[in-house]
């Protein structure tokens, strides 16, 4: 090489070197080791279940992570930039390489390892680090995979998801944190009609454009300080993809993608490590009761209020106790506003409400967590229209939602049950593995064993492929059995609540009430006298979610005239006593099945606790079903709302 010819890559060692120097100091100061990690000291002893050479391919030179070996570890800083002296063998290798890249690119690819979705060099290390130098962001890289053995941690479940999901999309630059979010993000680009069936390849347009949605979205993530939180930016990432949508994000330019990242900036930090929600348990002052005069003025429009139905009130129960909500409210304002019931399906639904919205609608209870994702697409879509969505999941902080504390009925019921059982087996029937119902499971167990410490609480699923709770029942004896807590006009079903069986005969003895019409008066008549903000600003929740109960008169208990008089007076003063928030059905000793104590003596579970719950109460038989094991028609709708998906 001429002298001249020397002069420019000498530079670049001496400017690559003084990278390497400056990195080495940062690493020291913050406890971190300076030079590149060898996989083999990484790699735990027998911890391999195989390798897959997987051919050439271009691999992120940002998932480098080090070398397979230890041999020249500490020739580069952890950044793959030189350490060693300038008059070093090694530098002028380097120098000489990088002359080469400067006139004709790398020409040879590397040979790796990937472990764990990294990289470790076995051969090219300096075609590494001039590339790295140069700023470039991939290099031509011959890859076998180590496969770790498989085991239960978190780690290891995600990177086995990403194989998955590495074989569909032929992507490795995206990395996801929590078990679920690589099958989501394929389902969020080419849904699946069939939930079993593998993932589909992703032909290169799919593939390229999916690299330019992430590219800009990682680069401006980065430039507004995202890497702070504590969410990895393809979690992040993925949030953006479901609110928006794969289809509509692929049509926008850059500059478009940005805007719409910050719109829901809010939303990334939903992961940070200090985030949690703010469940607002009763009425508050912004809800206030005030005379309707000074709402509205008397010459104002009536407000426009659409709910949107997943079903028929009139063969849906959970229809037809909104469908009560909603007629309460328009009585108690009468013309001060017009409600307006919407029956339609998820896929019909963007169309629906974006109608409701043109003909005049500013405020829309959407009253299923089947329309969450839906709710928050329109909330962005209409920033000047009021969407509050019925679910337990409080993923958004601009979405706010809301539920009743149906488990407080629960307990009540519980009590009475095992007070009444002459079997001490009492049985169970629930729909949906989903968020709040283990809660209503514990919560009627607690209330039996509070009564009854030998009687058994027997859960079963009415939504299980192939299964029928009743013949489960009859051949364990079950007397008694808590079914769904009101049936719609036309259900074909007559049991409800809790009732008696004998032989064919049933009586019934008691039923949970949800009143969602006091939670629509108080959140309405807030919206009216323009106190809608104030719950935010005055909680500075990241999220926040209405959670009501007896202490509001939105949850109660319907008692039979059959039950006996001391069993009556009891459940009158339990019933008192949580209205009056003197007493907490989850304080005190709680065990689960698997014998482990979620709560000590005197300590009282907190509302994320008690939605949250994946557990089931010591004396409960039975389990939490998984997806597969529903009927195909409710698959979906679990895997989506289940116990793991928040």
């Amino acid at each position: 090489m001429r002298k001249e010819q020397w002069h420019m890559p000498y530079q670049d060692y001496q400017k690559a070197q003084k990278l390497a120097e400056k990195h080495h100091r940062q690493s020291l100061s913050r406890g971190e080791y300076p030079y590149l990690p060898a996989l083999e000291e990484l790699l735990p002893p027998k911890a391999e279940d195989g390798r897959i050479p997987l051919g050439q391919m271009e691999i992120p030179i940002a998932m480098i992570a080090g070398t397979v070996t230890a041999e020249r570890t500490n020739a580069f800083a952890s950044n793959f930039m030189p350490l060693l002296d300038s008059d070093t063998e090694f530098a002028a290798k380097w120098i000489a390489l990088c002359a080469d890249v400067r006139e004709n690119g790398v020409q040879e690819p590397i040979t790796v390892m990937e472990y764990m979705q990294r990289f470790y060099v076995i051969e090219g290390n300096k075609r590494v680090s001039v590339s790295a130098y140069f700023g470039a962001v991939s290099i031509e890289a011959k890859v076998t995979r180590i496969l770790p053995k498989r085991t239960e941690t978190t780690e290891n479940i995600v990177y086995y998801e990403f194989i998955e999901f590495h074989r569909a999309s032929g992507i490795y630059e995206i990395q996801m944190s929590q078990p679920g979010a690589f099958p989501r993000l394929c389902d969020a680009v080419i849904p699946r009609e069939d939930p079993e069936a593998p993932f589909a390849v992703w032909d290169e347009e799919l593939r390229k454009d999916i690299r330019f949605l992430y590219a800009v979205f990682a680069e401006y993530y980065c430039a507004r300080n995202g890497q702070r939180l504590s969410a990895c930016i393809g979690d992040a990432f993925l949030v953006f993809l479901e609110i928006y949508g794969f289809d509509a994000l692929r049509q926008l330019s850059s500059a478009e993608l940005k805007r719409r990242i910050d719109r829901i900036w809010s939303e990334f930090q939903v992961f940070k490590e200090d985030y949690h929600t703010s469940h607002i348990l009763s009425p508050t002052e912004g809800s206030r009761k005030v005379a309707l005069t000074k709402i509205l003025p008397l010459s104002t429009a009536a407000v426009r209020i659409a709910f949107l139905y997943p079903k028929d009130p009139q063969i849906s129960s959970w229809t037809y106790n909104h469908e009560i909500g909603r007629r309460y409210i328009q009585d108690v304002f009468g013309d001060r506003i017009e409600t307006i019931p919407l029956v339609t399906g998820v896929e019909e639904a963007e169309a629906v409400i974006r109608n409701a919205v043109a003909d005049g609608c500013r405020v829309i209870f959407t009253t299923s967590p089947e329309y969450h994702a839906i709710s928050m697409r329109m909330t962005l879509a209409y920033p000047d229209v009021i969407f509050i969505n019925c679910s337990m999941n409080t993923s958004y902080r601009q979405l706010r939602t809301y539920y009743l504390r149906i488990y407080e009925a629960k307990f009540l019921t519980g009590i009475i049950a095992g007070a009444l059982t002459e079997s001490e087996r009492v049985g169970y029937i629930a729909d949906y593995p989903v968020l709040g119902t283990p809660a209503s499971v514990n919560a009627f167990a607690l209330g039996v064993q509070m009564v009854n410490p030998r009687a058994r609480v027997y859960l079963d699923w009415s939504t299980l492929e192939n299964h029928d709770p009743y013949k489960y029942f009859r051949e364990k004896g079950i007397d008694l059995i808590s079914n769904r807590d009101i049936n719609a006009p036309l259900a074909a079903d007559t049991d409800f609540g809790l009732y008696g069986m004998y032989g064919d005969i049933s009586f019934r003895l008691a039923a949970p009430v949800w009143n969602w019409g006091r939670l629509y008066e108080e959140l309405v008549r807030s919206i009216l006298i323009g106190a809608w903000k104030n719950d935010a600003n005055d909680l500075g929740a990241h999220a926040l979610m209405y959670y009501w109960g007896m202490s509001a008169g939105a949850i109660d208990i319907a008692c039979s005239s059959r039950l006996p008089a001391g069993t009556r007076r009891l459940i009158g003063q339990m019933r008192e006593d949580i209205a009056k928030n003197r007493f907490h059905p989850f304080t005190g000793v709680l065990y689960s099945q698997q014998g482990v104590c979620i709560a000590e003596e005197n300590r009282q579970l907190m509302p994320h606790e008690i939605i949250g719950a994946d557990w089931l109460l010591d004396n409960v038989i039975g389990t939490l079903p998984e997806p597969d094991d529903m009927k195909a028609e409710y698959r979906d709708f679990v895997r989506q709302h289940g116990l793991h998906t928040n």
